[in-house]
């Protein structure tokens, strides 16, 4: 064999491989954005926001951290992985952190607007000259006797809702009520405060008592201060009077909800 036949075949054998083309064969290396993995959690995590105002700030969190992996993501090439799970977590922050705060808002206008109509049942009560009956919405829910005509029974000589009672009616805004009767107008006036916990809710309100005098229409302000319970073997929330003042000062008008 000739040596020029021999080196030919040399150089088919040792020929090496050819590599493949970089952007069609071989897959370049994609990172996992961490930012995007936050941002997912906070999203599953918004939920919460439903429970209480200090959980608000999961949903906020969850949006900032959403946007910020988007943008990082975008600006990287080739872009990272993550995106599919930034956009899940910043429609769980938008849609919970909106359900949160409106939630919170509408629990606590139909707190206020229970506490309205149990505190009308109270005056209503006074103006019917009917003030034992307005004493019993200042128990709690299970010491409380029925709104019948026994009731008079429980308050018999000597007993100790008897003398809460005479107590109750020395009260200068208690005796002024019961003697205005029909003549005295109720109306709600201002939600002086209002707390919330894991027991009760707290509703202080001030109502406007108008009645006719010598020189026209007068009116005086009264202030309740109620609280919201609901047992735990109970589908039901009771209310109940804590304390009244009358002849306060409200703070919607300047004043400081004391007594003038």
């Amino acid at each position: 064999m000739s040596e020029d036949k021999v080196a030919e075949r040399a150089r088919v054998r040792f020929t090496p491989a050819r590599l493949p083309d970089e952007p069609d064969e071989i897959e370049s290396y994609r990172p996992l954005s961490g930012l995007a993995v936050v941002a997912t959690l906070l999203g599953l995590a918004s939920p919460l926001a439903l429970f209480a105002p200090f959980l608000w700030v999961l949903p906020l969190g969850g949006l900032l951290a959403s946007l910020g992996a988007l943008r990082a993501i975008g600006s990287m090439v080739p872009p990272m992985l993550g995106r599919k799970g930034a956009l899940a977590g910043l429609a769980l922050s938008l849609i919970f952190g909106v359900a949160g705060p409106v939630d919170w808002a509408c629990y606590r206008w139909q707190i206020r607007r229970e506490a309205t109509r149990f505190a009308m049942q109270w005056f209503d009560f006074l103006r019917a000259s009917e003030p034992h009956k307005a004493f019993q919405l200042r128990l709690a829910a299970e010491t409380r006797s029925p709104l019948d005509d026994s009731l008079w029974q429980v308050y018999y000589e000597g007993s100790d809702l008897r003398q809460m009672l005479e107590e109750f009616l020395r009260d200068k805004a208690v005796r002024t009520l019961m003697a205005l009767g029909q003549k005295a107008t109720i109306r709600y006036f201002d939600t002086e405060a209002q707390e919330g916990g894991r027991e009760a809710d707290i509703v202080e309100q001030s109502y406007a008592v108008t009645y006719p005098g010598p020189e026209g229409p007068t009116t005086f302000f009264v202030s309740l201060r109620m609280e919201r319970s609901q047992p735990r073997d109970s589908d039901r929330a009771f209310w109940r009077v804590i304390n009244h003042r009358g002849g306060i000062r409200p703070r919607a008008l300047g004043g400081s909800g004391e007594e003038w």
